[in-house]
């Protein structure tokens, strides 16, 4: 994740940096990687081991178009080739620890499948942004460490996006956030910024590409803090003999062990569903707002699919003040282009005349229409919030019923409210009362604050609002036989084996975790051995 701290001098520009923390997938860095928590879709089948050694029969993929260039011309380079011959970094295979992390990903060749087929839509742009610049083609896999490349990720520390922006390094990378459009999960945008702050710290440290990783993640006071304890002790000053956090000592790790996974495929017994040097998507200037179902109409594109090209896009429709342009796939971007022109001005999003009731308020009529209050304000041109009964407002609203906007703030939030309770757990759903704050919350519960944070997907120091609901997994006394636990605060690996009577072992291959995993408060874990079949 990226994060300012420290205050820095560049020039006549204060720049502040700060230690982070790679949570996309809602866990500390020096975890295992695991998947981000909403999965958003089957992915084709993009990588398969090679043992026993028969050809792979991969699944017809939902992104066609990115294979069928090769399946025309077997000989085309493809976009691994390409990361492969740009590679440039030493990935230290005689350390132990990369070593390990390889291992991790070659046992869950079902995760790099994951991987892979959400990256497909992303990576031809980021391996050619990266290419452009120079950078050694390990940068683009670095989304693949922090977020498993998913657009939509968010911690709990309120980072967001593929490259984990927290909101204040994004702010000072010029990524624009408001109600309508949070420009770190826009993949344009945060890859820009994500590559201009790694030059920065590539150059701040002496042209050093791991020690810009780990800055990356740990935040440049850190590492530089720890080159000059090192030049002082008259130590190497190399990112093995540093003295970083944990997370960070892990995270460079992480990314050298991927890099030389997708290197070496056929080494490691897996292999790689070639995936074509075509761009995936066009960007088309749409010279204003407009609705995203209506978007996803005049494309051919289903509105799940708009969403996942432009997850900056945080509501119905895309922001009034900008950014007027979306992502398309490139097949479709010909014919929205043609659409678009022909596209009456009132038809781009629905407006309702509301006319003010008794009892009503800015706040209350923008609920009512999914929108937000500076919204209405625009559209009627008020200068504050006083309405009159009988006031008429135009105001902008949704063309389709929310429910339809599956991928928008609101509707992943209510998704995340109504998940089920893993096996072992019961779902308690918490309406939030006056005085009312995560950490009473959590008491009252007795479970941790972030967990309720990762469980209702929104940061540690998000605001509560009276009547909200919040859900609550609390482990369910009466399921003792149960496969599954909810890990606690101060549990570890062998205090949850002995209290099952099974070994740790057990517990690693059950879950699909590693030994140096760091487990989290409501984290399940499954402590019964999996039924076959």
């Amino acid at each position: 994740m990226a994060k300012l701290k420290s205050t820095l001098m560049v020039g006549a520009l204060a720049i502040t940096l700060a230690g982070c923390q790679t949570v996309a997938t809602q866990q500390s860095a020096q975890q295992s990687p695991t998947e981000p928590v909403q999965v958003l879709e089957s992915e084709p089948v993009l990588v398969q081991r090679t043992e026993p050694k028969v050809k792979p029969e991969w699944d017809e993929a939902p992104i066609k178009s990115v294979l069928l260039e090769l399946e025309k011309d077997p000989k085309k380079a493809d976009l691994w080739e390409i990361t492969r011959n740009n590679m440039r970094l030493n990935h230290n295979l005689d350390k132990k620890v990369v070593q390990q992390h390889i291992d991790w990903y070659v046992e869950h060749d079902k995760y790099l499948n994951r991987l892979t087929g959400r990256a497909s839509r992303y990576y031809h742009f980021v391996l050619h942004e990266v290419i452009k610049r120079g950078m050694p083609a390990e940068i683009a896999l670095i989304p693949a460490v922090e977020s498993s490349y998913d657009p939509f990720a968010k911690s709990p520390a309120k980072a967001s996006g593929a490259w984990q922006f927290m909101p204040a390094t994004g702010d000072h990378f010029g990524l624009k956030r408001n109600w309508w459009y949070d420009g770190r999960r826009d993949i344009v945008a945060s890859t820009h910024a994500a590559l201009d702050y790694l030059e920065y710290l590539h150059d701040y440290l002496d042209g050093d590409w791991l020690l810009a990783m780990a800055a990356y993640n740990a935040g440049e006071g850190t590492v530089g803090r720890a080159v000059k304890r090192n030049k002082k002790a008259g130590k190497p000053t190399d990112f093995w003999n540093l003295k970083l956090p944990r997370e960070t000592r892990h995270y460079v790790p992480k990314i050298l062990a991927i890099s030389e996974v997708f290197k070496n495929p056929d080494k490691h017994g897996l292999a790689l569903a070639p995936l074509a040097d075509k761009p995936y998507f066009e960007i088309v200037d749409t010279g204003g707002q407009i609705d995203l179902s209506r978007a996803a109409e005049l494309s051919g594109v289903e509105l799940d699919e708009i969403y996942k090209l432009n997850a900056g896009f945080s509501q119905w429709a895309t922001d009034p003040e900008g950014p007027h342009q979306l992502l398309v796939p490139v097949d479709n971007a010909a014919r929205f282009k043609t659409e678009l022109a022909s596209l009456a001005p009132s038809d781009r999003i629905n407006w309702a005349r509301y006319e003010v009731k008794p009892g009503d308020s800015l706040s209350v009529i923008a609920k009512r229409f999914n929108t937000n209050i500076s919204t209405i304000q625009t559209s009627n041109d008020l200068k504050s919030s006083l309405i009159r009964v009988g006031q008429s407002l135009l105001i902008p609203s949704a063309l389709v019923d929310a429910s339809q906007y599956r991928l928008s703030d609101t509707q992943r939030r209510t998704a995340s409210i109504r998940k089920s309770a893993p096996a072992g757990s019961k779902k308690i759903l918490h309406t939030v009362k006056s005085g009312d704050s995560l950490w009473k919350i959590a008491k009252i519960y007795g479970v941790d604050h972030k967990s309720i944070a990762r469980w209702n997907n929104f940061g540690i120091s998000k605001t509560l609002k009276i009547g909200e609901r919040l859900a609550i997994f609390k482990a369910d006394a009466q399921a003792s036989s149960t496969a599954q636990y909810l890990v606690r605060k101060g549990d570890n690996l062998s205090v949850i084996a002995q209290r099952h009577n099974i070994s740790v072992q057990q517990l690693l291959k059950w879950n699909d975790i590693s030994i140096d995993t760091l487990l989290m408060p409501g984290q399940p874990l499954r402590v019964k051995q999996p039924e076959q079949g």
